[in-house]
């Protein structure tokens, strides 16, 4: 039950903002350059490197890294598992930070080959906290979020909470904190676990368009009657 239809009311909330903003907004693979890497590249792995190419840049940056990559070199776990890492590095140079980037993206490619056959659609098959654990703890360079983003993209029931993530939540009054871990838990307990994903891009989408760190739009965005932050004079 999501209880009365008042404001202090977080499920209902969430509810009501979740079904506003997917009128308001339409998803664009274009915006989000892992969900592109699953559309258009060769699996979960291609959606992983993307999303550690994506990490600290901005998507236009991220989309060409991206592109410069698969131009060059096969983007599956047994060709990036033998590259030189300087070679990826020089490729993916327009999303920032390449030499870290690229360590990790081998280091990823080298713990699937040798510890899942090179499938790393096997993580899929174990519990999410079991598959976030396993891949943290065996791919340096590789976090909650990068992991968070891939999973949930692929089916699992876990949110990934990135700056406007997590800033939002702290704005619609869902959380006091922007602590990780936290604000992902908060999240989990009030949408329902089918929405993960689109909730995920939603969110991000509201906080690039309207609540903005510095200027937030307050009179125009779509769910201001619905927070307890919204300015509105």
């Amino acid at each position: 039950m999501l209880g009365a239809p008042t404001l202090t009311n977080d499920r209902w909330r969430a509810k009501k903002i979740i079904e506003v903003l997917e009128r308001e907004f339409n998803i664009d693979p274009n915006e989000f350059i892992a969900l592109k890497a699953r559309e258009e590249g060769t699996g979960i792995f291609e959606a992983l490197v993307a999303t550690i190419i994506s990490q600290n840049t901005s998507e236009k940056n991220s989309f060409n890294a991206w592109r410069r990559l698969k131009s060059k070199l096969k983007i599956d776990p047994y060709t990036l598992s033998k590259a030189d890492p300087k070679t990826i590095a020089e490729l993916i140079r327009p999303a920032g930070l390449q030499e870290q980037k690229a360590k990790a993206i081998v280091s990823a490619a080298k713990f699937i080959v040798e510890k899942l056959g090179g499938r790393l659609e096997k993580v899929l098959e174990l519990p999410v906290e079991e598959a976030r654990k396993i891949l943290v703890e065996n791919i340096p360079g590789v976090g909650w979020k990068t992991v968070d983003v891939v999973l949930s993209m692929y089916g699992k029931p876990t949110i990934a909470v990135d700056t406007h993530i997590s800033r939002v939540s702290v704005r619609l009054g869902f959380t006091k904190t922007r602590k990780y871990e936290e604000v992902r838990r908060k999240l989990m307990e009030l949408f329902d676990p089918k929405d993960y994903y689109k909730v995920h891009l939603l969110l991000i989408l509201l906080g690039r368009r309207y609540c903005k760190a510095r200027k937030p739009l307050c009179k125009q965005c779509p769910v201001r009657s619905l927070c307890p932050s919204a300015v509105t004079k």
